[in-house]
């Protein structure tokens, strides 16, 4: 039996709109090793949408 998992998945720019950057920001961020995980294929980088909040979790800076 095979299961399959739903997994959505967002473009660069669909990122890039969420944290209020740009693509090319987070193509730099990419080739230092920085910012959200992503997976690449061939030449499309994608990024899921629940690493991609897991991520942002674990940035959150929190005020007293």
């Amino acid at each position: 039996m095979i299961k399959t998992v739903d997994r959505r998945f967002l473009t660069a720019k669909e990122v890039a709109d969420i944290l209020r950057t740009t693509p090319g920001h987070l193509a730099n961020q990419r080739m230092r090793g920085e910012g959200p995980p992503y997976f690449k294929f061939e030449r499309k980088v994608l990024y899921e949408e629940k690493t991609l909040n897991e991520w942002m979790a674990r940035h959150e800076v929190k005020t007293n």
